[in-house]
């Protein structure tokens, strides 16, 4: 299999990227940007060195439980505090960080990854959410036949090397974990890893297998991000969020982070 290109998108995927511009930034009503500054304090306590960039993948179980809109909020959460923001569309077998920003870039990481002519500055965008709140986005670029390789690649450590020079946070988008192996690959790469976890998508089995595989590759789990949570519903969920829960409408229901 050889690289391919990016998809271009019809008018149902214009509906979709409208709906989801409104779960974005600074088009989130009051109860979910607060939610995403608790996020922010909570990663922010989560590391001892102030001064060292930090390097953060976001993950979740399955397909479908709003990691890539978590990512966004979550850049421009940290933006919004003064802080430098890069974000990494690091799930290159489908990217949507790009599309939901509304982005269509034909160069980016894995092209960097694979063609020495190509620089940093060549690949990165600035994203500017608002007048005061900006963070720069790598985009996937072609999707690539071997993304674990890529993923597990000494050029994309170095990669990080030299960015970490310039920015506060590094977010990593990745994909589901137990879909493939690419997440726990690109783990080494990472100070930590976030769990997105949406109620009504994700299954037990799913989470506890997830668990199971950041543990076993020595991922330090930072917490988990609920989205679409039901209190009356919540069962087994519980135990992963007992710091408690705030409601927004913000993919009906919640967003808050739980240390792990």
């Amino acid at each position: 299999m050889g690289w391919r290109k990016k998809m271009t998108s019809g008018k149902g995927a214009d509906r979709n990227k409208l709906n989801e511009q409104q779960k974005i930034g600074g088009n989130l009503n009051f109860q979910a940007a607060e939610a995403y500054k608790l996020l922010r304090t909570n990663l922010e306590f989560s590391f001892a060195d102030e001064k060292k960039c930090k390097i953060i993948g976001i993950t979740s179980a399955l397909s479908g439980e709003g990691k890539s809109l978590t990512t966004i909020n979550v850049a421009y959460a940290i933006a919004s505090n003064e802080k430098k923001v890069l974000v990494l569309e690091a799930d290159f077998r489908k990217p949507t960080i790009a599309s939901k920003l509304g982005l269509n870039e034909n160069v980016g990481l894995t092209d960097l990854l694979v063609n020495h002519e190509i620089t940093v500055s060549d690949i990165l965008v600035g994203v500017r959410m608002s007048e005061q709140v900006k963070f720069d986005l790598a985009p996937t670029g072609r999707i690539p036949p071997n993304p674990g390789e890529l993923l597990d690649s000494n050029k994309l450590k170095g990669f990080l090397d030299i960015c970490s020079e310039g920015y506060d946070y590094i977010l990593i988008d990745l994909p589901p974990l137990t879909a493939v192996a690419d997440a726990v690959i690109a783990s080494k790469h990472l100070d930590g890893m976030v769990v997105v976890v949406r109620q009504d998508r994700c299954d037990h089995k799913s989470l506890n297998e997830t668990i199971r595989q950041l543990k076993f590759s020595n991922t330090k789990i930072l917490g988990f991000v609920f989205n679409g949570y039901n209190q009356a519903k919540s069962g087994y969920y519980k135990k992963y969020g007992n710091k408690g829960y705030y409601e927004t409408d913000y993919v009906e229901a919640s967003a808050s982070l739980t240390q792990g």
